[in-house]
């Protein structure tokens, strides 16, 4: 446990200051983009509500962007240890199970991508204080809507994703949560073991996780299909096993050298 403690304290130096900007970056941006939105309105003109004054302004794009950006800062910590003075080799060789040097980088990569999660919602719930202090502004405050925030989080398809209500989109977000911080690792692990038939099912996982991220936001016309979730939810989590078991041997093997 004292190596893997240590391991994750030199994974989390490295990220540090790039996942502080990041996230800070990822609270500041939307409001910034609806500020300028909010500009437009006033009590004579029609005024969208908050979800749908969120997705329009840009603000999902920018959310993927921001998790873009930590999944290439990730691969590019992978990828640092085979240049310069190659640590790869020093990690392969010290007095600690590899399982520990695996689990160090998926639990910071894992980590920092939750922290980016918390971002985007604290984002969201302080865009709607600014989305109804300018509503507020209208004929006194009579046209603010009790439990508005509250109201938005149901009723928005990207907000239930972020943040699910229910057991099965609960099961469905962790899911993809799971595949995502594994799979992105386990094909930096196969391209340096040339082991590229793992890339079959990377490809599976995104062709499922595209179709979920589909059906979750677009539920108003696919409600009847609940038990295909359930499905996809399951073969998420079996792919996020096998890449954590295949990776797991890769590196026992020491193939990634």
């Amino acid at each position: 446990m004292k190596g893997l403690y240590r391991l994750i304290n030199i994974e989390f130096a490295k990220w540090l200051i790039f996942i502080v900007l990041l996230c800070f970056a990822a609270i500041i941006t939307p409001l910034i983009v609806l500020h300028n939105q909010l500009k437009n309105y006033n009590a004579y003109t029609v005024n969208a509500r908050f979800e749908d004054l969120y997705v329009s302004s840009g603000n999902a794009m920018w959310f993927l962007i921001f998790v873009v950006l930590v999944c290439a800062f990730f691969l590019k910590t992978v990828y640092a240890d085979y240049w310069g003075s190659k640590s790869i080799y020093t990690y392969l060789t010290l007095p600690v199970k590899r399982e520990a040097l695996y689990f160090s980088k998926l639990f910071v990569f894992a980590t920092c991508l939750l922290m980016l999660l918390v971002s985007q919602l604290i984002s969201i719930r302080l865009g709607y204080a600014l989305y109804a202090a300018k509503v507020g502004s209208y004929g006194d405050g009579q046209f603010v809507m009790h439990n508005g925030f509250f109201l938005a989080m149901i009723r928005s398809e990207l907000f239930r994703l972020l943040l699910p209500l229910n057991f099965s989109r609960i099961m469905s977000t962790l899911g993809m949560f799971l595949v995502v911080a594994t799979g992105i690792f386990y094909g930096a692990l196969c391209e340096r073991s040339r082991k590229y038939y793992g890339f079959a099912a990377i490809v599976a996982a995104i062709w499922i996780t595209m179709n979920v991220i589909g059906y979750r936001m677009n539920e108003q016309i696919h409600y009847s299909e609940l038990k295909d979730l359930y499905v996809s939810s399951a073969s998420l989590f079996v792919l996020s096993a096998f890449f954590v078991w295949h990776s797991l041997r890769i590196l026992k093997k020491g193939a990634v050298a």
